[in-house]
């Protein structure tokens, strides 16, 4: 009797540990750990999330690729992204324009949460892996409707709904706005020669030294291409002028560069401002920027017009 005693309550201990096992097994292992993202923040596919279900991905222009992109600067079979575990490399397919993982060529690289990869000027996208890929991406969305996705600086949108609200305060307050018009010289010249991926650079680098020279209450956005523009509050046309002047030197003092490749750029201003009056619309003084910018280039680039 004693020992049939004793093996019940064994048999019971034996069930209960295997009950547990089998629990926290079921438990351990989430399947949001193993997702991987991409969002496109620039080119044709901008906005786009995708999720990387298979192993591997394979992104390019033609159209059996898993992500196909019509983009005449990418290659038919551009890049791989393979997922493992809680890895995801990257590997460059022979492209003929290579790939750019913040900024830099990679042949094969292991991704980190966040990072921007270029396959063209105008296809950029951003990564992301594990259980905060999609608080990282949502993150991303708020970005790309506020930041240029090339060189981190002010889009067109939010310049333009800025001069409205400071066209209009200037004109209530009766205070000087002053808006200067920059643009790359012979920018074209530099993607022919050096490639897009070293225009992106060039474009970056030159928002860098732009914001370098302006006061911390200046707004500095891209308008598009080549184009910068900066809004100056309570700013005459002579204080704008210096600036700009100022701006100018600090572009021209130093070439760029990029893979071992020396670029010298400089860039051509046009200076406008509001006061007194002059002036009913955003856009006029917008128009008057542009129109001396055009001069500055006419009368041989390099220079500052107001």
């Amino acid at each position: 009797m004693a020992k049939k005693k004793e093996t019940k309550p064994k048999k019971q201990a034996e069930d209960i540990s295997e009950h547990t096992v089998l629990t926290s097994i079921i438990e351990v292992e989430p399947p949001e750990k193993q997702k991987a993202y991409i969002m496109f923040i620039s080119g044709q596919l901008s906005g786009k999330l995708c999720y990387l279900e298979n192993k591997e991905t394979i992104i390019g222009r033609a159209e059996e690729c898993d992500i196909s992109i019509d983009d005449s600067r990418i290659s038919r079979h551009h890049i791989k992204i393979s997922v493992v575990g809680d890895q995801a490399i990257i590997e460059d397919l022979g492209s003929t324009n290579g790939t750019f993982v913040n900024g830099e060529r990679v042949k094969n690289r292991v991704l980190a949460n966040g990072d921007q990869v270029h396959i063209s000027s105008d296809t950029i996208f951003k990564f992301a892996l594990g259980s905060e890929a999609e608080q990282i991406l949502l993150k991303e969305m708020h970005q790309m409707a506020n930041y240029d996705a090339v060189t981190g600086i002010y889009n067109k949108h939010v310049f333009e709904k800025r001069l409205a609200e400071e066209f209009s305060f200037a004109k209530r307050k009766g205070i000087q706005l002053s808006l200067l018009m920059i643009d790359i010289d012979f920018f074209k010249k530099v993607n022919d020669t050096h490639g897009h991926m070293a225009g992106d650079y060039i474009l970056q680098g030159v928002a860098n030294r732009i914001q370098n020279a302006l006061r911390g209450e200046d707004i500095l956005a891209r308008y598009g291409g080549e184009e910068f523009v900066v809004i100056m509050r309570g700013t005459d046309i002579k204080g704008a002028a210096i600036i700009a002047e100022r701006v100018r030197r600090l572009v021209e003092a130093k070439p760029f560069a990029f893979e071992k490749k020396r670029i010298p750029v400089t860039i051509s201003i046009g200076v406008a401002t509001l006061a007194a009056g002059n002036m009913d619309k955003p856009q006029e003084l917008l128009a008057q920027s542009d129109a001396r910018m055009y001069q500055s280039k006419k009368n041989g680039r390099n220079r500052v017009t107001s």
